[in-house]
Protein backbone atom coordinates (compact mmCIF):
# COMPACT_ATOMS: atom_id res chain seq x y z
CA UNK A 1 0.00 0.00 0.00
CA UNK A 2 1.00 3.33 -1.12
CA UNK A 3 0.78 5.80 2.02
CA UNK A 4 0.14 9.71 1.56
CA UNK A 5 0.24 10.20 5.29
CA UNK A 6 3.03 9.69 8.01
CA UNK A 7 0.15 9.33 10.48
CA UNK A 8 -1.85 6.86 8.46
CA UNK A 9 1.38 4.59 8.19
CA UNK A 10 2.62 5.40 12.14
CA UNK A 11 -1.30 3.50 12.89
CA UNK A 12 -0.54 0.97 10.25
CA UNK A 13 2.76 0.06 11.75
CA UNK A 14 1.51 0.32 15.78
CA UNK A 15 -1.39 -1.97 15.43
CA UNK A 16 -0.55 -4.55 12.83
CA UNK A 17 2.46 -7.17 12.24
CA UNK A 18 5.11 -5.91 9.68
CA UNK A 19 4.34 -6.51 6.07
CA UNK A 20 6.87 -8.53 4.01
CA UNK A 21 8.64 -5.47 2.27
CA UNK A 22 8.72 -1.87 3.02
CA UNK A 23 10.05 0.99 0.85
CA UNK A 24 11.39 4.14 3.11
CA UNK A 25 12.25 6.85 1.38
CA UNK A 26 11.67 11.22 1.86
CA UNK A 27 13.88 14.16 2.63
CA UNK A 28 13.75 13.58 6.52
CA UNK A 29 16.25 10.72 7.48
CA UNK A 30 15.22 10.89 10.96
CA UNK A 31 11.58 9.88 10.50
CA UNK A 32 13.26 6.88 8.23
CA UNK A 33 15.55 6.03 11.10
CA UNK A 34 12.89 6.23 13.76
CA UNK A 35 10.11 4.01 11.26
CA UNK A 36 13.06 1.71 10.57
CA UNK A 37 13.53 0.96 14.00
CA UNK A 38 10.01 0.26 14.36
CA UNK A 39 10.15 -2.63 11.91
CA UNK A 40 13.27 -3.86 13.36
CA UNK A 41 12.14 -3.76 16.93
CA UNK A 42 8.92 -5.68 15.77
CA UNK A 43 10.37 -7.91 13.69
CA UNK A 44 13.56 -9.32 15.33
CA UNK A 45 14.04 -10.83 18.87
CA UNK A 46 17.05 -8.90 20.44
CA UNK A 47 18.58 -12.27 21.18
CA UNK A 48 18.81 -13.11 18.23
CA UNK A 49 19.48 -10.57 16.29
CA UNK A 50 23.10 -11.09 15.20
CA UNK A 51 21.73 -14.02 13.58
CA UNK A 52 18.19 -12.40 11.59
CA UNK A 53 19.37 -8.52 11.24
CA UNK A 54 21.22 -8.50 8.09
CA UNK A 55 22.03 -4.88 6.91
CA UNK A 56 23.45 -3.80 3.01
CA UNK A 57 24.89 -1.13 1.89
CA UNK A 58 22.68 -0.74 -1.64
CA UNK A 59 25.84 1.51 -2.78
CA UNK A 60 27.85 -1.33 -2.99
CA UNK A 61 25.98 -4.82 -2.22
CA UNK A 62 25.14 -6.92 -5.02
CA UNK A 63 21.67 -8.34 -5.98
CA UNK A 64 22.55 -12.09 -5.66
CA UNK A 65 23.74 -11.26 -1.72
CA UNK A 66 20.47 -9.51 -0.47
CA UNK A 67 18.45 -12.13 -2.92
CA UNK A 68 20.59 -14.40 -0.41
CA UNK A 69 19.87 -12.94 2.53
CA UNK A 70 16.03 -12.58 1.91
CA UNK A 71 15.60 -15.99 0.91
CA UNK A 72 17.36 -17.56 4.07
CA UNK A 73 14.95 -19.12 6.64
CA UNK A 74 15.22 -17.29 10.08
CA UNK A 75 17.37 -18.52 13.54
CA UNK A 76 15.45 -19.68 16.30
CA UNK A 77 12.75 -17.11 15.17
CA UNK A 78 9.81 -17.18 13.17
CA UNK A 79 11.05 -13.95 11.32
CA UNK A 80 14.29 -12.27 10.12
CA UNK A 81 14.55 -8.40 8.56
CA UNK A 82 16.85 -7.44 5.68
CA UNK A 83 17.42 -3.66 5.07
CA UNK A 84 18.71 -2.50 2.25
CA UNK A 85 20.05 1.28 2.49
CA UNK A 86 20.42 2.97 -1.10
CA UNK A 87 20.24 1.31 -3.40
CA UNK A 88 19.71 3.35 -6.50
CA UNK A 89 17.10 1.61 -8.61
CA UNK A 90 17.07 4.22 -11.33
CA UNK A 91 20.61 3.13 -12.57
CA UNK A 92 20.43 -0.62 -12.23
CA UNK A 93 21.25 -2.72 -14.80
CA UNK A 94 19.06 -4.02 -16.79
CA UNK A 95 20.34 -7.82 -15.29
CA UNK A 96 20.26 -6.12 -11.88
CA UNK A 97 16.49 -5.03 -12.76
CA UNK A 98 15.63 -8.25 -13.17
CA UNK A 99 16.92 -10.10 -10.14
CA UNK A 100 15.10 -6.81 -8.35
CA UNK A 101 11.45 -7.79 -9.79
CA UNK A 102 11.85 -11.37 -9.64
CA UNK A 103 13.00 -11.18 -5.76
CA UNK A 104 9.81 -8.68 -4.86
CA UNK A 105 7.63 -10.88 -7.09
CA UNK A 106 7.44 -13.49 -3.98
CA UNK A 107 9.26 -12.29 -1.13
CA UNK A 108 9.46 -15.28 1.39
CA UNK A 109 6.76 -14.55 4.50
CA UNK A 110 9.47 -15.43 6.97
CA UNK A 111 11.64 -12.35 5.94
CA UNK A 112 11.11 -8.56 5.83
CA UNK A 113 13.12 -6.96 3.42
CA UNK A 114 13.23 -3.32 4.59
CA UNK A 115 14.43 -0.59 1.90
CA UNK A 116 15.82 2.66 2.58
CA UNK A 117 17.59 6.06 1.20
CA UNK A 118 20.08 8.07 2.46
CA UNK A 119 21.77 10.09 0.16
CA UNK A 120 20.15 8.30 -3.21
CA UNK A 121 17.29 10.59 -4.79
CA UNK A 122 14.22 9.02 -6.15
CA UNK A 123 12.87 11.07 -8.59
CA UNK A 124 9.40 9.38 -9.56
CA UNK A 125 8.63 11.73 -12.01
CA UNK A 126 11.61 11.20 -14.23
CA UNK A 127 12.68 7.38 -13.80
CA UNK A 128 10.45 4.23 -15.14
CA UNK A 129 13.06 2.18 -12.78
CA UNK A 130 11.73 4.20 -9.76
CA UNK A 131 8.18 4.12 -10.61
CA UNK A 132 7.85 0.26 -11.69
CA UNK A 133 9.66 -0.63 -8.15
CA UNK A 134 7.68 1.27 -6.15
CA UNK A 135 4.45 -0.75 -8.06
CA UNK A 136 6.30 -3.71 -7.30
CA UNK A 137 6.71 -2.80 -3.33
CA UNK A 138 2.85 -1.77 -3.55
CA UNK A 139 1.70 -5.31 -4.20
CA UNK A 140 3.77 -7.03 -1.79
CA UNK A 141 4.49 -4.45 1.08
CA UNK A 142 3.64 -0.60 2.05
CA UNK A 143 5.65 2.31 0.48
CA UNK A 144 5.85 5.90 2.29
CA UNK A 145 7.82 9.07 1.87
CA UNK A 146 8.67 10.60 4.85
CA UNK A 147 9.41 14.34 4.04
CA UNK A 148 8.64 17.32 6.16
CA UNK A 149 6.69 17.34 8.71
CA UNK A 150 3.73 19.99 9.37
CA UNK A 151 5.05 23.21 10.91
CA UNK A 152 2.45 22.33 14.21
CA UNK A 153 3.74 19.00 14.32
CA UNK A 154 7.51 19.60 14.32
CA UNK A 155 6.55 22.24 17.00
CA UNK A 156 5.18 19.48 19.39
CA UNK A 157 8.10 17.10 18.31
CA UNK A 158 10.42 20.28 19.53
CA UNK A 159 8.21 20.89 22.96
CA UNK A 160 8.43 17.08 23.77
CA UNK A 161 12.71 17.37 23.60
CA UNK A 162 12.74 20.05 25.78
CA UNK A 163 10.24 18.90 28.01
CA UNK A 164 12.18 15.71 28.38
CA UNK A 165 15.27 17.73 29.27
CA UNK A 166 13.38 19.49 31.93
CA UNK A 167 12.89 22.69 29.69
CA UNK A 168 10.19 24.70 28.14
CA UNK A 169 9.99 26.51 24.90
CA UNK A 170 7.00 28.25 23.65
CA UNK A 171 5.70 27.84 20.64
CA UNK A 172 6.44 30.75 19.34
CA UNK A 173 10.40 30.31 19.97
CA UNK A 174 9.58 26.98 18.26
CA UNK A 175 8.66 28.18 14.71
CA UNK A 176 12.02 30.97 14.92
CA UNK A 177 14.13 27.69 15.97
CA UNK A 178 12.58 25.91 12.55
CA UNK A 179 13.17 29.40 11.04
CA UNK A 180 16.66 29.38 12.00
CA UNK A 181 17.95 25.99 11.13
CA UNK A 182 15.36 24.71 8.75
CA UNK A 183 13.44 21.40 8.98
CA UNK A 184 15.84 18.51 9.26
CA UNK A 185 14.04 16.71 12.16
CA UNK A 186 17.98 15.57 12.85
CA UNK A 187 19.43 19.02 12.97
CA UNK A 188 16.42 20.39 15.30
CA UNK A 189 16.73 17.33 17.53
CA UNK A 190 20.73 17.81 17.80
CA UNK A 191 19.63 21.89 18.28
CA UNK A 192 17.18 21.71 21.03
CA UNK A 193 19.43 19.21 23.33
CA UNK A 194 22.39 21.59 23.10
CA UNK A 195 19.77 24.38 23.90
CA UNK A 196 18.81 22.15 26.84
CA UNK A 197 22.24 21.16 28.03
CA UNK A 198 22.98 25.00 27.78
CA UNK A 199 19.91 26.08 29.53
CA UNK A 200 19.28 23.01 32.04
CA UNK A 201 16.07 24.49 33.12
CA UNK A 202 13.50 26.82 32.52
CA UNK A 203 12.22 28.14 29.54
CA UNK A 204 14.43 28.51 26.16
CA UNK A 205 14.20 32.04 24.66
CA UNK A 206 14.99 33.89 21.46
CA UNK A 207 17.97 34.97 23.07
CA UNK A 208 19.16 31.38 23.73
CA UNK A 209 18.51 30.16 19.77
CA UNK A 210 20.22 33.25 18.89
CA UNK A 211 23.41 32.17 20.69
CA UNK A 212 23.42 28.65 20.79
CA UNK A 213 21.83 27.66 17.62
CA UNK A 214 23.60 27.10 14.37
CA UNK A 215 21.69 29.45 11.78
CA UNK A 216 21.27 27.33 8.40
CA UNK A 217 22.47 29.28 5.23
CA UNK A 218 18.73 30.27 4.40
CA UNK A 219 17.95 31.98 7.48
CA UNK A 220 21.60 33.33 7.86
CA UNK A 221 20.96 35.05 3.88
CA UNK A 222 17.27 35.80 5.15
CA UNK A 223 18.92 38.62 7.92
CA UNK A 224 20.77 39.40 5.05
CA UNK A 225 17.94 40.23 2.69
CA UNK A 226 16.10 41.93 6.21
CA UNK A 227 18.32 44.44 6.74
CA UNK A 228 18.39 45.33 2.40
CA UNK A 229 14.54 45.89 3.58
CA UNK A 230 15.23 47.78 6.50
CA UNK A 231 17.63 50.09 4.64
CA UNK A 232 20.92 49.27 6.65
CA UNK A 233 23.64 48.97 3.93
CA UNK A 234 26.23 48.81 6.30
CA UNK A 235 24.89 46.33 8.46
CA UNK A 236 23.69 44.27 5.01
CA UNK A 237 27.68 44.49 3.97
CA UNK A 238 29.10 43.24 7.58
CA UNK A 239 26.36 40.33 7.35
CA UNK A 240 27.81 39.26 4.02
CA UNK A 241 31.45 39.68 5.24
CA UNK A 242 30.53 37.29 7.93
CA UNK A 243 28.83 34.78 5.75
CA UNK A 244 32.23 34.86 3.26
CA UNK A 245 34.33 34.53 6.56
CA UNK A 246 31.80 31.00 7.46
CA UNK A 247 33.57 29.94 3.50
CA UNK A 248 29.56 30.05 2.40
CA UNK A 249 29.78 29.83 -1.19
CA UNK A 250 28.98 33.06 -3.28
CA UNK A 251 26.97 31.17 -5.73
CA UNK A 252 24.74 30.06 -3.01
CA UNK A 253 24.53 32.93 -1.18
CA UNK A 254 23.22 34.51 -4.19
CA UNK A 255 21.50 31.69 -4.52
CA UNK A 256 19.07 32.00 -1.06
CA UNK A 257 19.04 35.46 -1.50
CA UNK A 258 17.12 35.17 -4.52
CA UNK A 259 14.35 32.92 -3.16
CA UNK A 260 14.31 35.73 -0.53
CA UNK A 261 12.96 38.16 -3.21
CA UNK A 262 11.02 35.56 -5.35
CA UNK A 263 9.49 35.18 -2.06
CA UNK A 264 8.59 38.76 -1.85
CA UNK A 265 7.67 39.30 -5.45
CA UNK A 266 4.85 36.57 -5.09
CA UNK A 267 3.31 37.97 -2.37
CA UNK A 268 3.35 41.17 -3.55
CA UNK A 269 1.69 39.82 -6.86
CA UNK A 270 -0.79 37.66 -4.22
CA UNK A 271 -1.38 40.59 -2.00
CA UNK A 272 -2.53 42.71 -5.10
CA UNK A 273 -5.07 39.75 -6.14
CA UNK A 274 -6.45 39.59 -2.96
CA UNK A 275 -4.52 35.92 -2.13
CA UNK A 276 -4.02 34.93 1.37
CA UNK A 277 -0.60 33.41 2.81
CA UNK A 278 -2.67 30.44 2.92
CA UNK A 279 -3.20 30.29 -0.75
CA UNK A 280 0.52 30.98 -1.21
CA UNK A 281 1.43 28.04 0.17
CA UNK A 282 -1.08 26.20 -1.40
CA UNK A 283 -0.18 26.99 -5.21
CA UNK A 284 3.69 26.97 -4.64
CA UNK A 285 4.45 23.57 -2.94
CA UNK A 286 8.25 24.95 -1.71
CA UNK A 287 6.52 26.17 0.68
CA UNK A 288 4.91 23.18 2.41
CA UNK A 289 6.29 23.12 6.14
CA UNK A 290 7.77 26.56 5.44
CA UNK A 291 5.14 28.48 6.32
CA UNK A 292 7.35 30.74 7.93
CA UNK A 293 9.02 32.09 4.30
CA UNK A 294 5.25 32.78 3.39
CA UNK A 295 4.67 34.74 6.30
CA UNK A 296 7.38 36.52 6.33
CA UNK A 297 7.03 37.72 2.51
CA UNK A 298 3.75 38.64 3.06
CA UNK A 299 4.78 40.78 6.11
CA UNK A 300 7.43 42.59 3.92
CA UNK A 301 6.70 42.56 0.47
CA UNK A 302 5.04 46.19 1.06
CA UNK A 303 8.41 47.66 1.39
CA UNK A 304 8.83 47.42 -2.17
CA UNK A 305 6.94 47.88 -5.44
CA UNK A 306 6.05 45.35 -7.70
CA UNK A 307 8.38 47.04 -10.48
CA UNK A 308 10.72 47.12 -7.98
CA UNK A 309 11.20 43.51 -7.32
CA UNK A 310 10.92 42.41 -11.20
CA UNK A 311 14.10 44.97 -11.54
CA UNK A 312 15.76 43.63 -8.39
CA UNK A 313 15.54 39.79 -9.73
CA UNK A 314 16.67 40.91 -12.57
CA UNK A 315 19.60 42.13 -11.18
CA UNK A 316 20.02 38.85 -9.25
CA UNK A 317 19.56 36.82 -12.50
CA UNK A 318 22.03 39.04 -14.13
CA UNK A 319 24.67 38.20 -11.15
CA UNK A 320 24.02 34.72 -11.41
CA UNK A 321 25.06 34.51 -14.41
CA UNK A 322 28.14 36.36 -13.85
CA UNK A 323 29.26 34.14 -10.89
CA UNK A 324 28.69 31.15 -13.21
CA UNK A 325 30.28 32.66 -16.36
CA UNK A 326 32.42 35.50 -15.83
CA UNK A 327 36.26 35.91 -14.17
CA UNK A 328 35.30 39.14 -12.25
CA UNK A 329 35.90 38.25 -8.45
CA UNK A 330 32.86 36.36 -6.89
CA UNK A 331 33.02 38.72 -4.01
CA UNK A 332 32.79 41.69 -6.11
CA UNK A 333 29.95 40.88 -8.05
CA UNK A 334 28.07 40.07 -4.92
CA UNK A 335 28.88 43.16 -3.16
CA UNK A 336 27.91 45.04 -6.66
CA UNK A 337 24.76 43.05 -6.90
CA UNK A 338 23.82 44.31 -2.68
CA UNK A 339 24.89 47.63 -4.09
CA UNK A 340 22.54 48.15 -6.98
CA UNK A 341 19.54 46.42 -5.50
CA UNK A 342 20.24 49.06 -2.64
CA UNK A 343 20.04 51.69 -5.39
CA UNK A 344 16.78 50.14 -6.59
CA UNK A 345 15.17 50.08 -3.09
CA UNK A 346 15.91 53.69 -2.44
CA UNK A 347 15.06 55.26 -5.28
CA UNK A 348 11.26 54.57 -3.79
CA UNK A 349 12.31 54.97 -0.43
Amino acid sequence: MIYKTEADFAAKLKNYNPCNVYFLYGEQNYLKKMYLKKIIDKTVDKAFADFNLNRFDGTSASLDDISDAVEALPMMAPRKCVVVNDLDVGKLTATDNNKLKELLASPPESTVLVFTTTDVMVDMKKSAKWKAFVKLVDAVGDVIELGARSPSDTNRFLKVIADKNGCTISSDNCYYLIERCGDDMQVLQNEMNKLCAYKSTGEITKADIDLCAVAVLDASVFDLSKLIIKGDYQGAMQNLSELLYLREEPVMILGALSASFIDLYRARVARENSKTAADLSRIFGAYKGKDWRVRNAMRDCDRFGKAQLGSILELLAKADYKLKSSKTDNVIILQETITRIFAVGNARR
